[in-house]
């Protein structure tokens, strides 16, 4: 009995963990890969926050082979985010100041082993921060 009632007490607080409205910026599109970014905390505010950059082929098929940097300010240096094991997720936290007008720059590039000879191997995509919740 007292499992039962420590269970439904985790089960009744865990939803109050969540964030009511997710800041979810994209997609974009490049090539075979489709770009989402979601961030921690939702919403972006001044400080500190994680951005999670998901790329994914075919709806569900994780985009891997890719170097991923960021940064929110073009006078700042580029920021390598770290692969989230095959996933096609890649995180990185960084600086913003002004949620409201600065844009996640992400520049994407191809890994040796992934590039290709008729394809363009790189590009850069923006996110505004400040997007509406969905």
């Amino acid at each position: 009995m007292k499992r039962f009632g420590l269970l439904m007490m985790f089960l009744l607080t865990v939803p109050g963990c969540a964030d009511e409205k997710a800041v979810r910026l994209g997609p974009q599109q490049w090539q075979d890969l489709e770009f989402f970014v979601e961030t921690r905390p939702s919403p972006v505010r001044a400080g500190m926050n994680e951005f999670i950059v998901i790329a994914s082929r075919e709806v569900y098929k994780p985009g891997v082979g890719l170097i991923v940097t960021i940064r929110v300010d073009e006078k700042t240096e580029w920021r390598q985010a770290i692969q989230d094991g095959f996933t096609g997720v890649y995180r990185r936290a960084v600086l913003v100041r002004n949620p409201q007008a600065d844009v996640l720059t992400v520049h994407v590039r191809r890994d040796k082993k992934h590039r290709s000879k008729e394809k363009e191997n790189e590009i850069t995509l923006y996110f505004p921060l400040n997007q509406k919740r969905k």
